[in-house]
């Protein structure tokens, strides 16, 4: 009965509602619908809360997505290397805790989206019907448009009704019609889709699983040692693209450790790959010429020609593999050529760090999934969970064991809540979270040396900081964008010194007060106006991610120590 769809769906919603009890009643609906809806994609935590955009002046538009090459993107670090082509997706969630759907909330949209996605559009305008958040996932999609070459562009509008027993009138469906019209208007060449999900289809994306385990089909019988659970075989290329793909045909992200930047498919390696799978009649098998890629899984076992994988990682060979994908999207694969596959067994965390590291000496997975196995980052995870803390280090490890949201800790966040209070980089940490990873960056954030404790205090001062703007009426929009640079301030002004050491921070044993927080924002806003008079932005974003607003903050920083004294 459809009754009992709307019942059992509000089950699932409130338990969502308890691991997510920082988001508000319409936060918590548009992060449910984005996390189950998204699934296929394997986004963080991080990355659906990002696109968290329900609020005031939010355009209809509780939730916005772009994802390239099937991986979201949250920040403004250039998309570069992505080569011809590349899949371009943006995704917007309308979420409704009504029991029916409506046509005023689709034409809402219709009028929306054209100014929205106008390539040459007026912010300082759009600024006067939109809020910040809106304006700026929509302006990194523009910009993807743009810079990316000749992008397959796909635009999809999620209207959902949690108390919906039925699909939608006609009339409704037929303002559907005309939305897509809408997008396509904007993007002739993209491929426009509006869902209208009821309580019975969403609970269907909630009680979707993705598989633990695959299957793939050896050529010929694989070599073994005395050492259970390693295979080296050969798999066909048909039959490896089948293996990396879902069931939807999409690359399958829950395989892979790396983020969308990556993978650089104008590399001349990649160039190489793509023109060793092209050759045909050649007498030249690929496995010959290429290196194979290292499978990981926590139980593996053999039965005749198949292995059977559970929870299966490819942690080498990724820029191989998304060549296959990308060949086998576009072109018919050569039936008989092969690719070399190792598969190990290790259910440990640290002897699958040990064989990542291992197998990337020479030919790298990718900067962001190497670094989780460094030492340092086994420490600070063990260290987080003494003080209640599960650190993410791994894609969504904690997230898939249903802990609650406020004990997660994503690299990201540790990044961005270091480079904020210790490396004193506010704009980094507001604009571009991925330059975390950076040569430049990372041993500034996470060196061998830093005293572990210093994390902990820096993602706490950074959530009190993010806190306090949410109960703050005027920066309840706007957190993203203060409370970097507030949780900068927090730390020089709490350890009285312009630019305090790791060791400073790490033996702080007190949080910000609000009354030191409301001043401190007093000086984050002076220093934003100066900026602004300087630069005319519209968006406290831009003005967040500008250089020359963290040293206006630092220069007030300095002042407020000059004229207070130590509490």
């Amino acid at each position: 009965m459809a009754a009992n769809d709307v019942i059992l769906l509000a089950d699932m919603l409130n338990r969502t509602r308890i691991e997510a009890d920082g988001l508000n009643p319409a936060e918590q609906e548009a992060y449910f619908l984005a996390h189950h809806y998204l699934k296929p994609y394997a986004p963080t935590h991080d990355d659906i809360l990002s696109g968290i955009v329900d609020g005031a002046n939010d355009g209809g538009i509780d939730g916005a997505y772009m994802l390239v090459n099937g991986m979201c993107v949250r920040d403004d670090a250039p998309l570069v290397k992505m080569g011809r082509g590349p899949k371009l997706e943006f995704i917007v969630f309308q979420t409704k805790n009504t029991a029916g759907f409506s046509e005023g909330a689709v034409e809402h949209m219709i009028t929306n989206i054209p100014d929205l996605f106008d390539l040459d559009r007026d912010e300082a305008q759009l600024a006067k019907r939109f809020n910040s958040k809106v304006i700026e996932v929509t302006r990194r999609f523009i910009r993807a448009v743009r810079d990316l070459d000749m992008p397959n562009i796909a635009i999809k509008a999620i209207f959902a009704s949690l108390k919906a027993e039925a699909l939608p009138h006609p009339n409704v469906a037929r303002k559907g019609d005309g939305l897509v019209e809408a997008i396509r208007r904007s993007f002739g060449t993209s491929e426009p889709c509006v869902e209208f999900l009821d309580a019975a289809a969403v609970s269907k994306y909630a009680r979707f699983r993705s598989r633990v385990s695959k299957e793939v089909r050896l050529a010929e019988n694989p070599i073994s040692t005395n050492t259970s659970g390693g295979y080296i075989g050969v798999v066909s290329l048909p039959e490896y693209h089948r293996f990396i793909s879902d069931d939807s045909g999409r690359l399958d992200a829950l395989m892979f450790e790396a983020n969308v930047r990556d993978y650089e498919s104008e590399s001349d390696v990649n160039s190489s790959i793509r023109a060793t799978l092209a050759e045909r009649g050649a007498g030249i098998d690929f496995w010959w010429l290429n290196n194979g890629v290292t499978v990981v899984a926590d139980k593996v076992q053999l039965s005749g020609k198949i292995l059977s994988l559970v929870s299966p990682q490819i942690v080498n060979g990724l820029q191989t593999s998304h060549e296959i994908y990308r060949r086998g999207a576009s072109a018919e694969l050569d039936e008989r050529r092969s690719i070399l596959v190792k598969v190990v067994e290790a259910d440990q965390e640290v002897t699958k760090d040990r064989i990542i590291k291992a197998t990337n000496s020479q030919t790298t997975l990718g900067t962001s999934a190497l670094r989780a196995t460094d030492s340092v980052q086994r420490k600070i995870e063990e260290y987080l969970q003494t003080v209640g803390l599960y650190y993410e280090r791994r894609k969504n490890f904690y997230r898939n064991q249903q802990v609650h949201l406020s004990q997660l800790v994503s690299i990201d966040q540790l990044g961005q809540a270091v480079m904020a209070t210790l490396v004193q980089a506010p704009h980094v940490a507001r604009a571009a979270p991925s330059k975390v990873f950076d040569d430049d960056i990372y041993p500034l954030v996470f060196a061998e040396g830093h005293p572990l404790a210093m994390y902990s205090q820096a993602v706490t001062i950074q959530r009190v900081c993010e806190q306090f703007l949410r109960t703050e009426p005027a920066t309840r929009g706007e957190v993203d964008n203060f409370s970097f640079h507030l949780a900068t301030l927090a730390t020089v002004a709490m350890t009285r010194k312009r630019q305090p050491s790791a060791n400073d921070l790490s033996k702080l044993n007190r949080t910000p007060s609000n009354e030191l927080l409301r001043t401190l924002l007093g000086v984050v806003r002076t220093a934003y106006s100066e900026v602004v008079n300087s630069k005319n932005y519209v968006l406290f974003d831009e003005v967040a991610k500008d250089s020359m607003s963290t040293a206006r903050v630092l220069d007030g920083g300095q002042r407020y120590l000059l004229s207070t004294s130590r509490q």
